[in-house]
């Protein structure tokens, strides 16, 4: 392991390769991209055959990194070290029967399956047609070269390396040196490119699916799904989601740049479906045809779904800025400096605030109550901090202080208070907010320029990381997320403490105590195993002794 060395787990690994060497033909087609992101496989080899890198996993079984990507849990392929490239006397070797007679298990059972024999190809030729071309590489290699002559004439090292002279430096680029280098530089780009392109087999890909997010939102009217996905196709498509919850349906995703779609022809479907009163959860998966018939799934695996649990409201609002010391910021529809918080709402849709409620106490959640009001997808509500609720229905019944306390906001589902954002802060400057560094993020810091209803990104601030924000508790999110069927939990402290670390269902239902205990000052983490709990959004909450309660959330899919 290169990094995550103290936990010492290679299990993740463990099971890709008990996968790759057990799994059937049928098997392997079906979940291998629950394992591992194909396409970067399939781009990597493309990138290597054209520039003849020979010692590599493929060829020389080296230079390669598996890192397990934490958002989507499936291993990248990551190559290095490309210094014998370009080079070689590669330049017409076959891209489709490249390797060696040794067995490679990866990409020997990838390109066993013509889809995957296929989608190489197409990345191949897109290479081929965009980058790796005489046009597009020479001008690159002549300002490279520009940049070097003189350090390269007094490189002393350089007659160690096969006797080499200046001369051999320059001719490189043009012509062969000997029997290492049997090509120059510009010579190899041409005969890879021609003996590429006649290589090629004629293939119609099937749409791809790169990626895809499910999000739940609401409005008045309701909950919501977000359904996002990227893919990319050579020809005409389609794509559409399928929904099932009570009843089944089936919505088009369109690319038009309209509705949550900012940007037509981008490769990037959004549809949004209306959920019913008594959906409790729903299980979605997506399905790309293009007009020849062919097609690609998400999730990739044909037995799995999207699935969600539905909750009463929206658990994505953040507090994403506030200032605890206004004296000439921003004045109130009153003329007067007071203090504010900023809630956030990063969704596509409506949230209507009904049964939130604003707290400067986490034992105290339903200190103040929001009034029936709604923020609108991606905006922001200010709410005045002045202990004066009767000027109007965003001043509250308490005030912040400038010397340090508390924030949260929080839910009421009518079974229990849920913790939607909370932090605790320590004493504030006049005049300078304390924040989130873009809207929603996870950085924390402080503005030197505050930004009341406005984005955070547009803001001049001094900048902390999450794991040095003002909190003495940081509850950090969880990797990998999704997960199955574990997942590490790393948080922080700034002072050491007594805390408690619990596991709630969707329905704030106790599953799990992780942690309880006094701990250092310092980064921790606890690694937590779902057991036979089912696919579902749980959450974790980390709280102190001193009543300071932070909470994240995390999804289990199996």
């Amino acid at each position: 392991l290169k990094t995550n060395e103290h936990l010492n787990d290679y299990s993740d690994l463990a099971s890709f390769i008990i996968f790759m060497h057990k799994s059937s033909d049928s098997e392997f087609k079906a979940k291998i991209r629950d394992y591992i992101n194909v396409d970067g496989v399939l781009r990597v080899l493309a990138v290597d055959i054209l520039t003849g890198m020979w010692d590599n996993y493929t060829f020389n079984k080296n230079n390669f990194y598996l890192y397990n990507n934490p958002i989507t849990n499936r291993f990248e392929f990551i190559p290095y070290d490309y210094d014998n490239t370009f080079r070689i006397s590669w330049d017409t070797r076959d891209i489709n029967n490249w390797g060696t007679d040794e067995s490679r298990p990866l990409t020997d059972r990838l390109l066993q399956i013509p889809e995957y024999q296929n989608r190489f190809n197409y990345y191949v030729e897109k290479l081929l047609d965009e980058h790796f071309n005489s046009s597009s590489i020479n001008a690159d290699v002549n300002r490279l070269k520009a940049m070097i002559p003189e350090a390269a004439e007094q490189d002393i090292y350089r007659t160690l390396d096969y006797g080499y002279t200046i001369d051999d430096f320059n001719n490189s680029y043009v012509s062969a040196l000997d029997g290492h280098v049997k090509n120059g530089l510009r010579e190899y780009v041409i005969n890879r490119h021609n003996s590429a392109k006649s290589q090629l087999l004629n293939v119609d890909i099937a749409p791809v699916i790169l990626e895809s997010d499910t999000k739940l939102s609401y409005s008045n009217e309701g909950a919501y799904v977000i359904i996002t996905a990227h893919e990319f196709d050579d020809g005409d498509m389609t794509m559409i989601a399928h929904i099932e919850s009570t009843k089944r349906r089936v919505i088009e995703m369109l690319d038009n740049g309209e509705h949550a779609d900012e940007v037509s022809a981008d490769g990037i479907y959004i549809a949004i479906a209306t959920l019913d009163e008594g959906d409790h959860s729903v299980r979605i998966f997506i399905e790309a045809k293009d007009d020849k018939n062919q097609s690609d799934r998400f999730p990739y695996n044909p037995s799995n779904y999207v699935e969600i649990e539905i909750t009463n409201r929206s658990e994505n609002l953040v507090i994403n800025e506030f200032m605890a010391s206004n004296n000439s910021t921003i004045q109130d529809e009153f003329g007067a400096f007071e203090d504010w918080v900023e809630i956030y709402n990063p969704t596509f849709i409506p949230v209507l605030l009904s049964g939130y409620y604003l707290t400067d106490d986490l034992a105290n959640p339903k200190k103040w109550a929001f009034p029936d009001t709604t923020i609108q997808s991606q905006n922001f509500l200010l709410v005045w901090t002045d202990d004066d609720d009767e000027e109007g229905p965003l001043h509250t019944s308490f005030k912040l202080s400038k010397s340090g306390e508390q924030t949260g906001l929080f839910f009421d589902d009518g079974n229990a208070i849920k913790s939607i954002d909370s932090f605790t802060f320590r004493e504030q400057e006049t005049h300078v907010s304390y924040g989130r560094a873009t809207d929603g993020g996870i950085s924390f810091v402080s503005f030197t320029n505050p930004t009341p209803r406005e984005s955070n990104k547009s803001s001049t601030y001094n900048e902390f990381t999450d794991y040095e924000r003002l909190d003495v508790l940081s509850l950090h999110q969880n990797y990998p997320n999704p997960f199955n069927p574990t997942t590490i939990i790393p948080f922080s402290l700034t002072e050491i403490s007594s805390i408690t670390l619990n596991v709630y269902s969707i329905h704030d239902a106790l599953i799990q105590t992780l942690v309880k205990g006094t701990f250092n000052a310092g980064h921790h983490s606890i690694t937590f195993d779902s057991g036979s709990l089912a696919s579902s959004i749980y959450f974790y909450r980390l709280e102190s002794a001193k009543g300071e309660l932070v909470t994240q959330k995390m999804t289990l899919l199996k």
